[in-house]
C-alpha cells in the first residue's frame, strides 16, 4: 500500500497534481484534521473547496482522517485545554529553543498510521508513507529506517518531490499549471513555529485567530509553566506589535516532521 500524508499545503498539493498527471502514484491521500478549533482556516477552505473536487474530478482518493479520544473527536486545542501538565505545542522554553511535543506525533502521524492499520487488519504489511518535503527544506527529510508502527506493520518514509528535484517555487508553478489557485502554508493557526512575518499576517489580517493564539498562551502559562509563543520569551501580543515592523530574518524554525507546514 503506498499513502500520501496530505498536509494541505503547497507541496502537498503539487504532489495531487502530479499524480493527477501520473507522474506520482499513490492509492490513497490522508489529510489529518487536527480539528476546526485548530486548523487554520484557510487550509481547510482550500481541503474543501479546492483539493476535494481536484481529487474527486481525477480518480484520486483523497480522504480526512481524524484522532479520536473515548469516542469523540478529539483536537490539538481541546488536548491544550484537557491536559493538567503537558503543553501538547512546541512552546518555547528558557532559552528560547522549543519544546517537547505531541501534536504531530498524536494527531498527524498516529492518526495516519492507525488508519492504515484498520485497512489491513491483522495482515502483514509493508506500507509506504510520502511526504511533501521538497528540496529547500531538503534539511527536514530524515533517513529512517523500516519501522514497525503495528504488530507486522511496517512503514517507509519517502520524499517524492526530493526524488524528482522539485523546490517549493516548482511545486507553485505545478499547481498554477493545473489551474489551481497556490494554498496557503498550512499549520495550526497558535503553532509557535509561525516565524515574525506568518505572525504578523494573523493578527493583521485575522484578528480573531491571533487573541486566541493569545488566549493559549496564557492559558498554557496558568498551568505554572515558564513557557511562551514567540521565541523572545515575552507575550505574543508584545512580541508581535500591531503596526509594520522589521521581521527578524534568521527566524526560520520549523517541524521537521514533514506532516505539517506541506
Amino acid at each position: 500500500m503506498r499513502i500520501f500524508s496530505y498536509g494541505g499545503g503547497v507541496q502537498s498539493t503539487a504532489i495531487l497534481v502530479l499524480a493527477s498527471q501520473g507522474i506520482v502514484e499513490y492509492d490513497h491521500f490522508l489529510f489529518a484534521n487536527v480539528g476546526e478549533d485548530s486548523e487554520h482556516p484557510d487550509t481547510l477552505r482550500y481541503f474543501y473547496d479546492v483539493a476535494l473536487p481536484f481529487a474527486k474530478e481525477h480518480g484520486l482518493d483523497l480522504q480526512e482522517v481524524r484522532k479520536y479520544r473515548d469516542g469523540e473527536i478529539e483536537t490539538v486545542k481541546s488536548r491544550i485545554f484537557s491536559t493538567k501538565k503537558s503543553t501538547v505545542i512546541p512552546v518555547r522554553l528558557k532559552k528560547g529553543q522549543p519544546g517537547q511535543r505531541s501534536c504531530t506525533l498524536d494527531f498527524k502521524i498516529r492518526v495516519v498510521d492507525r488508519w492504515v492499520k484498520e485497512q489491513v487488519g491483522n495482515k502483514p504489511m509493508t506500507f509506504y508513507t510520502g511526504l511533501g518535503i521538497s528540496t529547500d527544506e531538503i534539511h527536514r527529510a530524515k533517513a529512517e529506517p523500516l519501522k514497525e508502527v503495528y504488530v507486522n506493520l511496517w512503514k517507509v518514509i519517502e520524499y517524492p518531490l526530493i526524488d524528482l528535484r522539485y523546490s517549493r517555487n516548482v511545486c507553485e508553478s505545478i499547481i498554477a499549471g493545473a489551474g489551481l489557485p497556490v494554498p496557503p502554508p498550512s499549520s495550526c493557526y497558535f503553532c509557535p513555529f509561525h516565524n515574525d512575518e506568518a505572525w504578523y499576517r494573523i493578527r493583521q489580517n485575522q484578528p480573531e485567530l491571533f487573541e486566541e493564539a493569545v488566549n493559549i498562551e496564557r492559558h498554557i502559562r496558568s498551568k505554572g509553566q515558564d513557557v511562551w509563543m514567540h521565541r523572545k520569551l515575552i507575550p505574543l501580543d508584545k512580541a508581535i506589535p500591531d503596526q509594520p515592523f522589521l521581521f527578524d530574518m534568521y527566524d526560520m524554525d520549523n517541524c521537521e516532521s514533514g506532516y505539517c507546514f506541506t
